[in-house]
């Protein structure tokens, strides 16, 4: 054989910017790198309604989807363009939030177990409001890429780090596979055994009992995983809010004589007392103490100028135009919704999605909750609706506040590492098509195998609340005098305590808030696993700093903070993808049984 024949493993493929001499509205992405961004869109719409009903946790994506994006790319020997990886990281977290979005659906069916939707019109409503939010995301990008965006900011220097060829690149890929792995070996333990009886192969761990209730720790990796992202702070908030009710709720009203048949209302007003004016309370003194919105070290936004198309502003108003006549048209065919109410919910998000990327981009919460609570009290009060079309209403909000807000993390990314923003928006757009396409099957899939709300495998936080406050604005809810006096009390003391989690002094001492008003609705032992997941991310954490340099602090704790990020993403991510097609097997052969 000749030498010439011998010839070094070389990437064949060299780094092209997908928006360079491309005036359009369409990249100019490789085959390869549309179908694993369509594919990455999709896992994280399918992983998203999955945590968000099991935990009411829920997250784009983008992180994890750059990440996975490079590993799967590497197996073609390929290396994407810094911008490719960002266009991938829009359209996957576009998906990704469909997913989130798209569980708002199970309160409907946890208001009115009877109800099922035509899946059709509901793909078709969740598609209009999806391009109604991606326009409005896109409205405000100028204003909003000003702010820092924490996330946004973070995935920025996560994808300069992946792309700058050294041998640190090759790290958080090897997180990420390792710890997914991982994860889809202990979720298949923690979901399956061989028989219609007995414990999963590896069963929730008993610690304790309390009034004849046994207390433990899911084996489900998904808390874990999530407990590694959020930290330490969330976790014990959860756990409080846990043991709120058995430890302080369920023996007031019985030392009240309240009916123990209404313990379920009590603490699910006391849970939405927590999450409504004191989280207002949160984000308004979040947003005094904010974090300055300054640019990375190595980047240089705006270098490029990238032409933008002359028919620009007339497209994006015609897909704001259809988007806004689909979702009237399909509101009203689901939920009986005048055309004029879905307007005017539609042009009420507007002012609400704006104040949330402004509050996102200073405080990375996303109070999506927020906006519907707005949206459910403004609508009872000032028209006569029924509960299942203020739950219309509902679906219509989430949809848009969390894309629209989704947008303009994305946009933050882009301007960092100097995308083209509208190849940005236009893969947002193909992101929503592809989440739509495998939400809407996803989620009525879990319904039917697993249902949704109290009792269940996936308990539904977010979606129980809006069910409550519906079927109570419409009359058909538990409402005393004594309960309006609670919840009046539970906000005060929740605005007070909320200034204590936002002032710098004492933020880092104080549980969440936002944990202990989900942890009221969750299980404990779901609630544990995220406190032990927290509880891993504070060690490492400390270990990453304790072991450091004297002159090195700062960089070993972004350095922990990166790497707790991909691991709890990898973990949390993988483990929900093996647990539904562990639901799907369970459900079409029989061959293995569930348990949630």
């Amino acid at each position: 054989m000749s030498d010439s024949k011998i010839q070094p493993a070389v990437d064949t493929h060299p780094e092209v910017n997908p928006s360079e001499g491309r005036p359009g509205h369409f990249p100019a992405l490789p085959i390869r790198e549309w179908i694993t961004y369509g594919l990455l869109a999709g896992a994280l719409a399918v992983t998203n309604i999955y945590t968000t009903l099991l935990t009411g946790w829920g997250d784009g994506g983008s992180l994890i989807a750059v990440v996975a994006a490079v590993g799967i790319l590497s197996a073609f020997r390929r290396r994407a363009h810094i911008q490719s990886l960002n266009l991938g990281q829009t359209m996957a977290s576009a998906g990704g939030t469909v997913g989130f979005a798209a569980t708002s659906y199970a309160a409907v069916r946890i208001a009115f177990p009877s109800y099922h939707a035509d899946p059709f019109m509901l793909g078709v409503l969740f598609f209009g409001v999806g391009m109604m939010g991606v326009v409005l995301g896109s409205a405000v990008r100028k204003q909003m890429i000003k702010y820092y965006f924490p996330s946004g900011t973070a995935c920025a220097v996560i994808q300069k780090t992946v792309t700058d060829h050294s041998e640190a690149a090759k790290r958080p890929v090897r997180l990420l596979g390792i710890f997914s792995a991982i994860a889809g070996v202990w979720s298949t333990l923690s979901s399956i055994n061989f028989s219609k009886v007995g414990h999963a192969l590896l069963p929730n761990l008993e610690i304790a009992s309390l009034h004849g209730k046994s207390l433990g720790i899911s084996a489900n990796p998904v808390g874990f995983g999530i407990g590694i992202v959020v930290g330490p702070r969330i976790g014990i908030g959860l756990l409080m809010g846990a043991l709120a009710g058995p430890v302080v709720l369920g023996p007031l009203l019985n030392s009240h004589g309240i009916d123990a048949t209404h313990y379920g209302d009590w603490l699910r007003w006391s849970a939405i007392a927590v999450l409504t004016l004191p989280t207002f309370a949160t984000l308004l003194f979040a947003y005094l103490f904010r974090t300055p919105p300054v640019v990375p070290a190595g980047f240089k936004p705006g270098v490029t100028k990238y032409p933008t198309p002359a028919n620009m502003a007339v497209v994006y108003a015609v897909v704001a135009v259809l988007g806004t006549g689909i979702a009237v048209l399909a509101a009203g065919s689901l939920f009986d919704l005048p055309w004029y109410e879905t307007v005017l919910v539609g042009l009420l998000c507007v002012p609400l999605c704006i104040m949330n990327g402004r509050v996102t981009g200073d405080t990375d919460i996303n109070p999506v909750r927020l906006v519907i609570i707005v949206i459910l009290t403004v609508f009872a009060l000032a028209l006569s609706t029924t509960a299942t079309m203020l739950l219309g209403m509902t679906i219509i909000a989430t949809m848009l506040a969390g894309m629209a807000v989704d947008m303009m993390q994305d946009y933050r990314t882009g301007y960092l590492v100097d995308a083209n923003p509208v190849h940005q928006t236009t893969v947002q757009f193909i992101g929503v098509m592809v989440g739509v396409l495998v939400a809407v099957p996803a989620i009525l899939f879990l319904d039917k195998a697993m249902g949704f709300g109290a009792g269940t495998s996936l308990p539904a936080p977010g979606p129980t609340i809006y069910a409550t406050m519906a079927k109570t604005y419409a009359g058909g809810a538990y409402m005393t005098g004594s309960l309006e006096l609670a919840i009046a009390l539970i906000s005060l003391v929740g605005c007070l305590y909320a200034f204590l989690t936002a002032w710098p002094r004492s933020a880092q001492l104080m549980p969440s808030l936002f944990g202990i008003g989900i942890g009221m609705l969750l299980d404990f032992e779901t609630c544990a696993a995220i406190f032990v997941g927290g509880l891993i991310k504070w060690i490492v954490v400390n270990g990453y700093t304790s072991n450091a340099e004297p002159g090195k602090k700062v960089e070993a704790a972004d350095k922990a903070q990166n790497d707790t990020l991909l691991i709890g993403s990898g973990i949390f991510a993988a483990a929900a993808i093996i647990a539904v097609i562990h639901i799907l097997i369970s459900k079409l052969t029989g061959l293995y049984y569930f348990y949630g």
